[in-house]
């Protein structure tokens, strides 16, 4: 149910902000970084494999928010076209 609200949100409005995507991507990237060098310890194990989790999700929000972005661009760009 939450993944359907997002997804009709992100369709409205990704395009008018498009740093959002880029926000996700670069906490995910960092995530996945700093979760890496906490693999190097074995004391932070435990906040690495979380750090990858919550990195992954982020990731995938990120992605099928930037999807549908360039959905909804696509085919506000037909709609223009074809008026």
């Amino acid at each position: 149910m939450l993944l359907l609200i997002y997804v009709r949100h992100i369709r409205r409005y990704a395009h008018d902000i498009p740093w959002v995507h880029m926000g996700v991507a670069l906490f995910g990237n960092a995530a996945f970084v700093v979760g890496s060098l906490f693999f190097l310890s074995p004391t932070l194990t435990r906040a690495g494999t979380w750090l990858f989790v919550v990195a992954s999700w982020g990731m995938l929000i990120g992605v099928i928010g930037e999807i549908l972005s360039r959905y909804e661009a696509k085919q506000r760009a037909r709609i223009t076209t074809v008026a």
